[in-house]
C-alpha cells in the first residue's frame, strides 16, 4: 500500500472514533446517570471548604442535604415545584420529622 491509502485509512478510522465518542456523549450512554435519571442535583453551595448543602429532586420532591466528607443528612423536603397540585400551596420547605427516625 501506498502512503496515500494509509493516510486516508488513517483518518477515516478517527473520524469514525470522534462520532462514537460525540454519540456517547450526546446519548449519555457512558456516563453518570441515563437521559431520563430519577435523581438530579438542581442546587448546590458550599459552606465551607468541604461542607456544602445540596438540593436533589428524587421522586417529585426536592430534598436539601448537608453534605461533609463523614456524612450526608437530609435537612428538609418539600414537593417539587412542577409536581405540587392544582391551587394547592405548598410550603418552601417542610421540617423533617425526627420522630420518624427513632422507632
Amino acid at each position: 500500500m501506498d502512503p496515500i491509502r494509509y493516510i486516508v485509512a488513517l483518518l477515516l478510522v478517527g473520524g469514525l472514533l470522534a462520532v462514537a465518542v460525540w454519540m456517547l456523549k450526546r446519548f449519555r450512554l457512558g456516563g453518570e446517570g441515563g437521559a431520563q435519571s430519577a435523581i438530579r442535583i438542581t442546587s448546590h453551595a458550599s459552606l465551607g471548604a468541604r461542607e456544602k448543602l445540596v438540593v436533589v429532586r428524587f421522586g417529585g420532591r426536592d430534598i436539601l442535604l448537608g453534605v461533609t466528607p463523614g456524612s450526608i443528612s437530609r435537612i428538609a423536603s418539600k414537593r417539587a415545584a412542577g409536581e405540587s397540585a392544582v391551587g394547592v400551596k405548598t410550603k418552601m420547605l417542610e421540617p423533617r420529622d425526627k420522630s420518624r427516625d427513632n422507632p
